[in-house]
């Protein structure tokens, strides 16, 4: 396939953007202020699971998009790629094509 190199090096820094977007995002504050919401309940324990378990999540999706703008940004270093070597990089990532 013909890339557009511009157009994938600002797909790339796009990625990358929401990629430390996410990775800066601050979900304990609201996890540990809504601890004490409901005394005499289990509701604590669910917050600090909520915490670790959407904490866990955000750091994948980070990992995974820095891994997509990484692919891309290298994909812009070539003039042209197949196909199959842009969707093999991408399944390499174990992701649905």
């Amino acid at each position: 396939m013909n890339v557009d190199v511009e157009r994938l090096r600002g797909f790339a820094d796009a990625v990358s953007g929401v990629s430390e977007s996410i990775a800066g995002i601050d979900v304990s504050t609201p996890f540990a202020d809504s601890e004490l919401a409901l005394p005499g309940t289990e509701f604590a324990k669910v917050c600090v699971a909520g915490t670790q378990e959407t904490s866990a999540a955000l750091r994948n999706l980070h990992l995974r998009l820095m891994e997509v703008s990484e692919i891309a940004e290298g994909t812009a270093g070539k003039y042209e790629v197949s196909e199959a070597d842009f969707t093999g990089m991408l399944s390499a990532m174990d992701v649905p094509s």
